[in-house]
């Protein structure tokens, strides 16, 4: 019994310090709301149509407050050329052709540049008085679907994790607020730097000059009293 002893107690040694190792694992990461609700980003278009009858020959002016505010959704939304297509082989093809050019210096006057236009022409196979079509491209945000609340138990989290709807609000407005959509899909090209400034400022440091701009007396009496 005496002989067993020491090997008993190193046995029972090997066993506690074995209990109190804790078990190595990797921790599972939190998804975050970005993550969980996502917005998706579609690629639409916009479209409008401009009646024209055989014989027309100028664009009335409601087509031109239409094509007018048409021009400024492309100027805030669209994406790639403002395709302007005018019908061929219908009765109207030559009212149509004249209104499409009309249609044009309109857009232009309204602040789209000329090469962003994209003049093409569609086989209207017979028609009576096929409209003038513009189109344009554009992406909208899709916000993503919250579960409701009451379809939760907010109370009872047994695993301590955010529950199926949070962040998910957030989320939606987010959608609804971007101006544009295209940002979530890829970051926007910087514009390369203005360096005149820079360049005079530095001329002026090292000729030993003040670099910075001189105000008149005027400018500084403004000044002096827009801070009382």
């Amino acid at each position: 019994m005496s002989s067993r002893l020491p090997l008993l107690v190193l046995s029972l040694s090997a066993l506690g310090a074995c209990a109190s190792m804790p078990t190595a694992h990797d921790p599972t990461p939190v998804a975050t709301a970005a993550d969980r609700h996502r917005i998706e980003v579609q690629q639409t278009s916009s479209r409008m149509e401009i009646p024209v009858a055989a014989g027309e020959t100028s664009l009335s002016p409601q087509a031109r407050q239409e094509l007018r505010s048409f021009a400024s959704g492309y100027l805030r939304y669209g994406s790639g050329a403002l395709v302007l297509s005018a019908p061929v082989g219908a009765d109207n093809t030559n009212a149509a052709l004249l209104l499409a050019n009309e249609a044009r210096l309109l857009l232009v006057d309204a602040g789209v540049s000329y090469a962003a236009v994209a003049s093409s022409n569609y086989d209207a196979a017979g028609a009576a008085s096929a409209p003038i079509i513009i189109s344009f491209a554009r992406y909208e945000a899709q916000a993503p679907a919250c579960a409701p609340l009451y379809t939760q138990d907010l109370a009872h989290q047994s695993n301590n994790q955010p529950w199926a709807s949070f962040g998910c609000a957030t989320q939606a407005n987010l959608a609804a607020m971007i101006e544009d959509p295209r940002d979530l899909l890829r970051a926007r090209d910087e514009d390369p730097r203005d360096g005149g400034r820079r360049s005079t400022v530095f001329e002026a440091y090292r000729s030993g000059e003040p670099t910075h701009a001189e105000r008149s007396s005027d400018e500084r009496i403004t000044i002096s009293n827009a801070v009382q």
